[in-house]
C-alpha cells in the first residue's frame, strides 16, 4: 500500500496567463471608454476642468462598485460563466452609449442644475454602468488566476501589473491613434466587438453570445455601410452623425468634433462648430465682413494701432488660434505687405478652413500647428539663446474655448514671454469671456497683463458700456507698449465701448487683485458664476 495517496491533475503551469490576459483587455478597454467619455459628452457640455473631473471620479466610482460587486458574484458563481455572462452585458451596453449621451444631453431636468452637477450627472448616467460592468472582471478573473497560480503573491501581483499595463495601453492607444483614426462611435464598436470575443472565448458553449453576435453585425452595418437604409438607421441609433446638404466639412480630431454648415438663415454664411460651440463664421460672399463683435474690435485697434506706429512700414502678425482663420485673412487683405504667423493646434481645423471656408492654398500665412504656449515657448528659447527672431508688432490670443480658456494663454509667465517676441511699438489683443457682474477672470486678465504692459485697455462688445445684468459679454483686453489713440476709434462702427476707471476698479474689487501665474490659474473655477448665470438661461 502507497505511503500517500495519489496527487491531483495539476493545471498547467502556464493556465493562470488567461485570467491575466482578460484583465488585461478588460483594463484596457475601461480607459478607452473613459476617453471616449470625454469626447462624447464635449458635444453637450463642453471640454473643461470640470469635464474631465466627472469624468475620472465617476469612471473610477464605476470601477470601485463593480470591483466589489464582482467580488461577490466569484464567491458565488463559476468564474467561466460569470466572464461570460459580464463580457456580453458590457458588449451591449457598449451600443447604448451614443444613443444614451444624446438622449441625456437633450433632457430639461438637467438643463436646470448647476452646471459643475449637470457635467457629473451628465457623465453618470452615461458612463456609471460600463465602468461598473468592466470593473466587475477584475476580481472574478483574479480568483480564477489564484486558483490557477501556484504562488498566491506572485499571481495577486500579476493582475495587478497586467492590469495597469492594460490601463497604459488603453489610454495611449486611444489617445494617440484611435479616436484620430476611427472615431468615438467606431471605437465603442470596437469595443463591442472585443467584449463580444472575450464572451464567446468564456461562454462558447450558450446560444446568446451568437445571437448578439448577429445583432453586432447588423450595427456594424448600419455604422459603415454605404446604404441609405443603413445610414437612416445608423444616424437614429446614435452611430452616424445625421446627414444634412447643407453640411460642407465634418471630422473627428484629436482634439474636437468638427462641423462646417451653411448658416440657412442668411445666404453665403458659414459657420464652424467645434464640439457644441459655434467658433466661427464665413461670409463667403464678403470675407471682409466680421461677424464677431470682438473681431470688430480687434479691426478698429488694429487700424488705430498701425496708422500710429507703422504707418508707412510693414507690420508682423501673431495669431495665437485660427479657427476659421477669419481675421488672419482680413489682416493680410487690409495689409497685403505685411507677414501674419497662425498658430493653430488643430491640424483638422486647418483643413476644413482650406476645404469649406475658401482658404487659399498657396496663402502666404505661415501656419504652425501647435500649441501656441509651445510656439511660443520655442520662438522665446530660441531669442534667449542668442538666435535672431524677428518680433511681432501685434498679438492676437485667441485660443479661448467657451467657458475653459487654457489656463497656460493666461499667466503673467505666459505674457511676459509674449512681450519679449514683440517690438518697442506693439500691441496684444486678447478676448475674454466673462459677466461683467461677476468680473473674477476679466479682472484677473486685466490684472495679469498689467504686470507686462505700461499701458493696458479694455473693451466690451456692448455699446452701452458693461452692466450688472446677467448678459454674458466678450471682452477685449489690450496691452501696449506705449498709449494708444483710443479716443480716434469708432465705437458706433465697432459696436464697442472702453471701460472706464470706475468699471476697472470694480473689476479689480471682484478679482480681489489676482495675478494668473503658471503655478495658480483658477481659470474654471473663476468662471463658475459666468456658467451658472448663462446656463439657467
Amino acid at each position: 500500500m502507497d505511503a500517500f495517496p495519489p496527487a491531483r491533475e495539476s493545471p498547467s503551469r502556464f493556465a493562470w496567463i488567461v485570467p491575466i490576459a482578460t484583465v488585461f483587455l478588460a483594463s484596457a478597454c475601461i480607459m478607452v471608454i473613459e476617453l471616449v467619455a470625454g469626447r462624447l459628452i464635449a458635444r453637450h457640455v463642453g471640454s473643461s476642468l470640470y469635464t474631465w473631473t466627472s469624468v475620472i471620479g465617476i469612471v473610477l466610482s464605476g470601477i470601485a462598485a463593480g470591483n466589489y460587486v464582482g467580488g461577490r458574484l466569484a464567491d458565488r458563481f463559476p468564474p467561466k460563466e460569470t466572464l461570460a455572462a459580464i463580457f456580453l452585458v458590457a458588449s451591449a451596453n457598449c451600443l447604448v452609449i451614443p444613443l444614451l449621451n444624446d438622449r441625456v444631453g437633450g433632457l430639461d431636468t438637467l438643463r436646470d442644475m448647476d452646471w459643475p452637477l449637470r457635467i457629473a450627472a451628465h457623465v453618470f448616467l452615461v458612463f456609471f454602468l460600463p465602468s461598473s460592468l468592466l470593473g466587475m472582471i477584475s476580481p472574478v478573473a483574479a480568483k480564477m488566476a489564484i486558483v490557477l497560480g501556484k504562488e498566491l503573491g506572485r499571481t495577486v501581483g500579476s493582475v495587478y501589473s497586467w492590469g495597469a499595463i492594460g490601463s497604459i495601453l488603453g489610454t495611449f492607444l486611444t489617445g494617440y491613434l484611435l479616436i484620430a483614426q476611427m472615431g468615438t462611435t467606431s471605437v465603442l464598436l470596437a469595443v463591442a466587438g472585443v467584449l463580444l470575443l472575450m464572451a464567446l472565448a468564456y461562454g462558447g458553449s450558450s446560444l446568446l453570445p451568437y445571437l448578439w453576435t448577429g445583432v453586432l453585425l447588423a450595427v456594424f452595418t448600419a455604422a459603415w455601410a454605404p446604404f441609405p437604409w443603413a445610414r437612416t438607421v445608423g444616424e437614429r441609433i446614435g452611430f452616424r452623425e445625421p446627414s444634412r446638404a447643407s453640411t460642407f466639412f465634418l471630422e473627428e480630431s484629436q482634439y474636437s468634433f468638427i462641423r462646417v454648415d451653411d448658416v440657412t438663415e442668411t445666404p453665403g454664411l458659414r459657420s464652424m462648430t467645434l464640439d457644441y460651440l459655434v467658433h466661427a463664421y464665413v461670409d463667403m460672399e464678403d470675407p471682409d465682413r466680421l461677424h464677431y463683435d470682438y473681431e470688430r474690435i480687434y479691426a478698429g485697434v488694429t487700424v488705430e494701432a498701425v496708422r500710429e506706429y507703422h504707418p508707412d512700414a510693414p507690420v508682423r502678425a501673431l495669431f495665437l488660434g485660427g479657427g476659421g482663420y477669419v481675421f488672419p485673412r482680413w489682416f493680410l487683405r487690409r495689409y497685403p505687405h505685411g507677414f501674419g504667423e497662425v498658430v493653430e493646434i488643430d491640424p483638422q481645423v486647418t483643413r476644413a478652413a482650406f476645404d469649406a471656408f475658401g482658404l487659399e492654398a498657396d496663402t502666404p500665412l505661415r501656419i504652425i500647428h501647435l500649441d501656441a504656449r509651445n510656439r511660443v515657448e520655442e520662438l522665446y528659447a530660441r531669442a534667449v539663446s542668442g538666435v535672431e527672431v524677428e518680433k511681432f508688432d501685434l498679438v492676437y490670443n485667441d485660443a479661448f474655448n467657451h467657458y475653459s480658456p487654457p489656463f497656460h494663454l493666461t499667466t503673467v509667465e505666459y505674457v511676459q514671454k509674449l512681450r519679449a517676441l514683440m517690438s518697442d511699438e506693439s500691441v496684444l489683443l486678447a478676448n475674454t469671456i466673462d459677466i461683467f457682474r461677476s468680473g473674477r477672470f476679466l479682472g484677473a486678465v486685466i490684472n495679469t497683463v498689467e504686470q507686462v504692459f505700461p499701458y493696458v485697455y479694455t473693451f466690451c462688445t456692448s455699446p452701452g458700456g458693461p452692466s450688472d445684468d446677467d448678459e454674458r459679454d466678450t471682452f477685449v483686453v489690450a496691452g501696449s507698449t506705449r498709449k494708444l489713440p483710443v479716443q480716434d476709434l469708432d465705437y458706433v462702427e465697432y459696436s464697442a465701448a472702453l471701460l472706464s476707471a470706475r468699471d476697472l476698479a470694480a473689476l479689480r474689487r471682484r478679482s480681489v487683485g489676482l495675478v494668473l501665474t503658471d503655478d495658480f490659474a483658477p481659470v474654471d473655477n473663476l468662471l463658475a458664476p459666468v456658467i451658472r448665470l448663462v446656463e439657467k438661461r
